[in-house]
C-alpha cells in the first residue's frame, strides 16, 4: 500500500528563498511513490506581508504542484523584534494542532520540517491525541539558533533557554527519528540523550529544475544592468545572518576594479538597508536586483560568474548547511563562500570555488579579484566540479531516499504498511 506522508511545514510555496525547500522535499517524495498532504501557514515569508491572493482564515484548503496543502491561521510577521517573531511561530503551532486534529488529514507518519521547531508542536499533538507517528528533519538548532545570536537580548536569552530546552528535548526523544541537514548537528543532538541509532543525515537538496547550468542570457544581463566582466552575485534572503554587509565593505575596496560588478538578488528585513547602503556609499559596482520569482531563477543564477555563500560567524552556523549552498553547486556555479565550518568543508571538498572568514572585506575583496583574474575555462571547470559534488552527495536521488525509508519505519511501529 502507498505509504501516506503528512508534512509540517510552517513555510510552504509559494514563500521563496530557504521557505522553498519544503515544497522540493514534498513534491520528491510524492514523485517516489508516497501520498504526500501539506499542513502549513498562510505565505508572509521573508517580509512578514501576506502573499497577494491571501487572507488569514480559519482554514483553507489547495493544490499546488500536485500536493493537496492545508492552510492554518498564523499571526504573520517576520521582523527582527523576538516578541512579534515568538508570537508567528506560536500562533501557527496553535492552528496547525487545531487543523490537524480536527481535519483529521489521513496519514500513516508525519515528517516535521524543523524550521523554527515550534513546528514539532503540533506533531507531539497528533502523536497523542491520533498516535500519528513522527519523524524531525532539523533544519535549524534550537535553542542555539536563537540564543547564541543577537535575536534575543542575552538575558531575556537566558530566561528562555531553559524551556527552549526542554520543548526540544520532548519533541526530539517522542520522534521515531531525527534526521539531520548537516554532519556536526548529529553530535549535539546525540548530547541531548537521543540515542545515536535514532539520528540520520539527510542533507537537503536543490529543486533541480530550477538550479541547474544554463548558458548566460546577454539580453537580460543588460536588463537587469549586470554588464561588468565579472559579476559577483548574492542571490537569497537579505536577512541579518547573511552577513551581506561585508559584501559592500568588499566592493568599496574594488572600486578601482571597474571590471567587477556585484548583484544582490533576493528581499527580507535587511533590503531596505542594503539600498540605503548602496546609496550612501556611492558604490555604483553594486546592483540590488531585488526579489525574483522562483520560477524565473534559472537564467538569472547563471547571471553570477561566482556566488557568495556567506553566513555570519556565530556558533549556530557551524553546523548549517545552507540551502542555498546546495543550490549553488547545482546550477554549475563557482563559489566564494563566507563560512565556517561544515558549509565550508563542503565548498573544500567539492572544489567549487574558495573560503574566507566571515566578517573579513579584505579577505574576502582579495578572493573576489583572484576568482574575476581566472580565465572563463578556469570558472567552468570550478562549476562542473561543484556540480558533479552536488550530484554525488546532495542531490534528490542521493538523499531523498533517507527520508522516505525513515517514514516508512514510523509508520510500521503503528501498524500501517509502507510502500
Amino acid at each position: 500500500m502507498t505509504l501516506r506522508v503528512l508534512m509540517l511545514t510552517q513555510w510552504y510555496d509559494p514563500e521563496a528563498g530557504s521557505a522553498a525547500q519544503a515544497g522540493v522535499i514534498a513534491r520528491a517524495l510524492a514523485r517516489r511513490g508516497a501520498s504526500v498532504e501539506v499542513l502549513t501557514g498562510f505565505p508572509n515569508y521573508p517580509s512578514g506581508v501576506l502573499a497577494e491572493g491571501y487572507r488569514v482564515r480559519p482554514y483553507q484548503r489547495e493544490h499546488r504542484a500536485g500536493i493537496t496543502v492545508h492552510r492554518a491561521p498564523l499571526w504573520p510577521n517576520h521582523d527582527s523584534a523576538a516578541s512579534r517573531r515568538a508570537l508567528n511561530y506560536l500562533s501557527w503551532a496553535a492552528g496547525a494542532s487545531a487543523v490537524g486534529l480536527l481535519r483529521k488529514i489521513p496519514a500513516d507518519a508525519v515528517l516535521v520540517h524543523s524550521t523554527p521547531a515550534t513546528a514539532g508542536l503540533p506533531a507531539l499533538a497528533l502523536k497523542a491525541f491520533r498516535r500519528l507517528p513522527y519523524v524531525v528533519q532539523i533544519q535549524d538548532l534550537w535553542p542555539q539558533t536563537v540564543v547564541s545570536s543577537d535575536f534575543l537580548a542575552s538575558g531575556r536569552g537566558a530566561r528562555l533557554e531553559r524551556p527552549l530546552h526542554a520543548m526540544c528535548d520532548r519533541i526530539y526523544h517522542n520522534a521515531s527519528a531525527v534526521a539531520v541537514t548537516s554532519p556536526g548537528m548529529a553530535p549535539l543532538v546525540a548530547e541531548r540523550g537521543v540515542p545515536a541509532s535514532k539520528i540520520h543525515l539527510a542533507a537537503n537538496w536543490a529543486d533541480e529544475s530550477v538550479f541547474r547550468p544554463v548558458d548566460r542570457d546577454d539580453a537580460l544581463a543588460h536588463r537587469l544592468g549586470l554588464t561588468r566582466r565579472f559579476t559577483l552575485m548574492y542571490a537569497g534572503n537579505l536577512g541579518p545572518y547573511q552577513g551581506l554587509d561585508v559584501l559592500l565593505d568588499a566592493a568599496e575596496r574594488l572600486r578601482g576594479r571597474t571590471d567587477i560588478g556585484f548583484a544582490i538578488v533576493g528581499g527580507g528585513v535587511r533590503e531596505q538597508w542594503l539600498r540605503d547602503e548602496v546609496a550612501r556609499r556611492a558604490l555604483d559596482s553594486v546592483a540590488i536586483v531585488g526579489p525574483v520569482p522562483f520560477s524565473e531563477m534559472t537564467p538569472v543564477l547563471a547571471l553570477g560568474d561566482a556566488h557568495l555563500v556567506s553566513l555570519q560567524d556565530l556558533p549556530m552556523f557551524r553546523t548549517t548547511l545552507p540551502s542555498k549552498l546546495q543550490a549553488t553547486l547545482a546550477a554549475g556555479r563557482p563559489v566564494v563562500g563566507a563560512l565556517r565550518g561544515d558549509a565550508a568543508e563542503v565548498v573544500r571538498e567539492s572544489g567549487a570555488g574558495t573560503v574566507v572568514h566571515p566578517g573579513d572585506p579584505k579577505a574576502l575583496a582579495d578572493a573576489v579579484a583572484a576568482m574575476a583574474d581566472l580565465t572563463e575555462s578556469s570558472r567552468r571547470d570550478l562549476g562542473a566540479r561543484g556540480r558533479a559534488h552536488y550530484l554525488s552527495r546532495f542531490s534528490e536521488e542521493a538523499t531523498s531516499q533517507t527520508l522516505l525509508d525513515l517514514l516508512g519505519h514510523a509508520a510500521a511501529t503503528r501498524g500501517a504498511v509502507a510502500a
